[in-house]
């Protein structure tokens, strides 16, 4: 399949998520954070307070919030600009303009970016990441099928698992650098087991999945006839040196076998416009979604299928801008853990604006989400959670200001240090 750029759009060709030396645009300009497009507009402690959305309005006002997994930065205007312009125009009436298009604009940026050519016509639009993957395990699974999970992971996955009533086949990681054990995982499966489900890159310990890693998950997704679903939503959030490569693109079979969901939510920061796609490239698990009712899976807003259509045409160089601020964040938290909280364990993530950090060398009486939350009122995701070996952990958001990260981290060093 040739992926064309679009007609009449500037030549993207040479622009690339892959480098490993930093990110520059077409024109030759460094994407830094000191570009005042992105840093410039970077929503204070006041103005995020003004939101509606859930971060910023579940805890009262003394608690700084570090957990779901929103930026704090604003989306790109193009993006804003799609859905204001829908409503200066009224255009709210049954509309295909964008949701037409997504699907091929989806695939030529994953063409693009990550050497990926997915078949426009095998892929579909969701509501979003969640919305695809339960059908896809309601379809494709039967009560008291095993699905693997690679845990720690998120928490979402397993409670659409469980609500299902499907059984978690717990697949850990190796604490020591979150590395996929190819014969833990070969071992974990037997006649019962019929899906993987990856979060690829991984939330949240921020781990891009490598070469072998990838090698042995087709092995066993092919010798076992498995189902494999990817969530690859932070593939577009890597840091320099990683390099997402979709599990579609892994071996001679794997990508008949799988269904690949994704969407401009996180790398564009549009969670709350409701639009995700997914490429089946599973025959039978596309058959079992053709024989659905019609409208049995709902449809797309206007308003997010606009959004995402201006990212994936229009948000080369803001991206490009926002991956190197949110490296500079990655980096921050780095140094400061370093620092400032002496035997908690970090291990720098290759992708996403999440990280994972280990409390468990403290003795902190009780969950380090708990306690943080008492002690230093900022507002962490709990390690439980994401999985039976999450204790003693906390998930932490670090899309935000460097002044805010600072003031959470100077929280955080302060209540260890008066304990």
């Amino acid at each position: 399949m040739v992926v064309p750029a679009p007609t009449g759009a500037k030549d993207w060709s040479s622009f690339d998520l892959r480098p490993s030396d930093g990110y520059v645009r077409p024109d030759g300009a460094p994407a830094t954070a000191s570009n005042p497009r992105m840093v410039d507009t970077v929503r204070t402690e006041t103005e995020l307070r003004a939101l509606t959305g859930i971060k910023w309005n579940r805890d009262p006002n003394d608690v700084i919030p570090a957990w779901v997994a929103d930026m704090d930065l604003p989306p790109p205007d193009f993006a804003v600009n799609a859905v204001t312009d829908l409503a200066e125009r009224g255009d709210f009436g049954y509309s295909r303009h964008a949701v037409g298009r997504l699907p091929e604009s989806f695939c030529r940026w994953q063409a693009r970016y990550h050497r990926w050519e997915p078949e426009v016509d095998q892929v579909v639009l969701f509501n979003d990441v969640l919305h695809a993957i339960v059908h896809a395990i309601w379809l494709h699974t039967d009560p008291g099928d095993g699905i693997v999970l690679l845990t720690p992971i998120y928490p979402p996955f397993i409670n659409v698992i469980e609500g299902a009533g499907r059984r978690v086949v717990d697949v850990p990681l190796d604490p020591d650098g979150w590395r996929l054990d190819p014969e833990r995982l070969a071992a974990a499966i037997d006649e019962t087991t019929s899906v993987i489900l990856l979060c690829n890159p991984h939330n949240p310990t921020g781990r891009v999945l490598d070469g072998p890693e990838r090698e042995a998950i087709a092995r066993v997704v092919e010798e076992h006839d498995l189902l494999l679903i990817s969530d690859e939503v932070w593939g577009d959030l890597t840091h320099p040196g990683a390099v997402h490569v979709p599990m579609a693109t892994v071996g001679s079979d794997v990508g008949r076998r799988m269904i690949t969901i994704s969407s401009a939510s996180k790398a564009f920061n549009l969670a709350g416009l409701r639009c995700a796609v997914a490429h089946i490239g599973s025959p039978q698990l596309a058959a079992r979604f053709d024989a659905l009712p019609p409208h049995f899976l709902g449809a797309v807003g206007t308003p997010g299928a606009e959004a995402a259509l201006r990212c994936w045409t229009e948000g080369h160089e803001w991206l490009a801008d926002t991956r190197s601020y949110l490296t500079d964040r990655r980096d921050q938290l780095a140094k400061r853990v370093e620092e400032d909280l002496p035997g908690v364990g970090f291990q720098t993530p290759e992708a996403t604006y999440l990280a994972w950090l280990d409390f468990n060398g403290l003795g902190l009486d009780r969950e380090p989400q708990e306690w943080f939350f008492d002690n230093a009122r900022v507002a962490l995701s709990p390690g439980p959670d994401f999985g039976p070996h999450g204790a003693g952990f906390v998930r932490i958001n670090t899309a935000t200001s460097p002044e805010l990260l600072d003031t959470i981290i100077d929280r955080m060093a302060t209540a260890v240090a008066d304990r």
